[in-house]
């Protein structure tokens, strides 16, 4: 009887509700963009710079995560950002896209998309009683990108477009300052280099404050860098920029 308590009690504490938490976030990025991608086709093709060929401004976007915290000193989460940029703006060079030339002051409606699925778990050893947790983490990174190139004035009009699928592991460190039960600063930051086919570091730093309940809010600063090479053919994205966000702990 006393061993059936015991494993009882011991089961009770594993699963405490206290020791485990989900977390819902969204957020709102508004970043600086770098953008430059190169698609040949039958040996021609031109790099272009998103901003000043395609005329591509700053966009701002959501971002959606879900993150489990372990009763120990584990977290997974899944975040899922979408990218977008778009342009329209007549050349002021002639550029070459799959092959095809759009000449000096044609008029290019244009779109790049990168779809960035992430899903990352670290394990941070404790210290000073939980006021610091610091530890490795490992992620799995997907990308699903794809550009298109409109001439639509031209007759024939032309439409161009090249999508491009990747994924990347990567490894990297996360760190959790808990000053007070309601405040949590963290920092986090991971990378890898995939030889030839190019590399991708993301970074994620911020603070996490409690202010109801499960209702919490955030702000931090975000950075992004993907370069992916098929030669020779390339895409080059990088991104920062401030954060804010809100969402719910269970």
């Amino acid at each position: 009887m006393l061993t059936r308590l015991t494993l009882l009690a011991a089961l009770s504490v594993t699963l405490s509700p206290a020791q485990r938490s989900i977390d819902f976030e969204g957020r709102y990025w508004m970043p600086q963009m770098t953008a430059r991608l190169r698609v040949e086709a039958a040996g021609l093709g031109t790099d272009i710079d998103a901003r000043h060929d395609l005329g591509m401004p700053d966009t701002n976007f959501p971002q959606g995560s879900f993150t489990f915290h372990s009763a120990g000193h584990q977290f997974l989460r899944f975040t899922y950002t979408p990218i977008e940029f778009a342009g329209d703006q007549s050349v002021t060079r002639t550029i070459v896209y799959r092959g095809t030339p759009y000449t000096f002051g044609t008029r290019i409606v244009s779109d790049l998309q990168v779809r960035h699925l992430q899903l990352a778990w670290a394990y941070q050893f404790s210290a000073r009683d939980g006021l610091v947790k610091i530890g490795p983490m490992l992620e799995a990174d997907g990308f699903l990108m794809s550009s298109r190139l409109q001439a639509p004035a031209l007759t024939p009009a032309i439409d161009q477009r090249e999508s491009l699928s990747a994924g990347l592991p990567s490894v990297g460190l996360a760190l959790d300052l808990n000053p007070h039960p309601r405040v949590n600063i963290y920092g986090q930051v991971a990378g890898m280099k995939a030889g030839s086919y190019g590399y991708f570091v993301g970074s994620d730093a911020g603070v996490k404050v409690r202010a109801w309940k499960g209702l919490f809010f955030t702000a931090g600063y975000r950075t992004f860098n993907l370069h992916v090479t098929s030669s020779p053919d390339f895409a080059r994205l990088d991104m920062r920029g401030p954060f804010v966000g809100t969402g719910w702990r269970f």
